[in-house]
């Protein structure tokens, strides 16, 4: 009976750690699964930050006035030309 209690008990600790190694890893802050479609006008658009590498997709999230982030695709010539405008307001 003993060693049942044991064997269980490690099997939890084993589940604890597999969830802290999980929380505690050192993977990207945020990454995009759905691209936003529809052109957004710069004038709603208040800073971008580009998707780390080890995301599973690029992406752009494009952070809004109202503080909403939405995400978008680097390849498409809208988003594009958005990063570009923002970039130029900064100068």
């Amino acid at each position: 009976m003993s060693s049942r209690s044991l064997l269980l008990l490690l099997l939890v600790l084993a589940c604890l750690q597999s969830f802290t190694t999980a929380n505690n890893g050192d993977g990207p802050e945020k990454c995009c699964f759905k691209y936003q479609t529809k052109h957004i006008p710069v004038r709603f658009i208040k800073a971008y930050q580009e998707t780390e590498r080890q995301c599973t997709k690029p992406g752009v999230i494009f952070t809004l006035k109202d503080d909403r982030q939405v995400c978008a695709d680097p390849g498409v010539e809208w988003v594009q030309n958005n990063m570009n405008k923002i970039d130029q307001r900064l100068i």
